[in-house]
């Protein structure tokens, strides 16, 4: 089952309807959903309408929205949805997927560090 654990937060302005998007990645610059690791600044917590406050997590272990399959402990980055799914060469890795492996559209449990995304350059990185 997926949880939260100790985790930071703060908030930003929704500029799109994202009531439905719990826990997939948003962008801090538009308040839209992030299309990539780079531009996310964290996963949403609530269920924010347009112009409503979205809380977001940016540091720790939280709750992920899964756009694909991602195998326990592996590094995630973020799709173009929004979700989480596996890192590969050239992703900014935002996190790593806790113990039990995921499926597309599942919940899982991770472990984010959004301040500082790391870019994986090749096959072989590490987080």
């Amino acid at each position: 089952m997926a949880r939260f654990g100790e985790h930071r937060k703060t908030t930003v302005k929704a500029k799109e309807d994202l009531s439905a998007k719990q826990y997939c990645a948003i962008a801090f610059d538009d308040g839209k959903l992030a299309a990539n690791g780079a531009e996310a600044c964290g996963l949403i917590i609530n269920k924010p309408k347009i112009n409503e406050h979205a809380t977001i997590g940016f540091d720790g272990e939280m709750k992920f929205r899964a756009g694909g399959a991602v195998a326990a402990t592996k590094a995630m980055t973020i799709n173009g949805s929004g979700t989480c799914t596996a890192a590969g060469s050239g992703d900014y890795i935002i996190g790593r997927n806790g113990n039990a492996a995921v499926t597309s559209g599942s919940i899982g449990t991770g472990f984010f560090d959004f301040k500082r995304p790391t870019y994986a350059a090749e096959s072989s990185y590490a987080w």
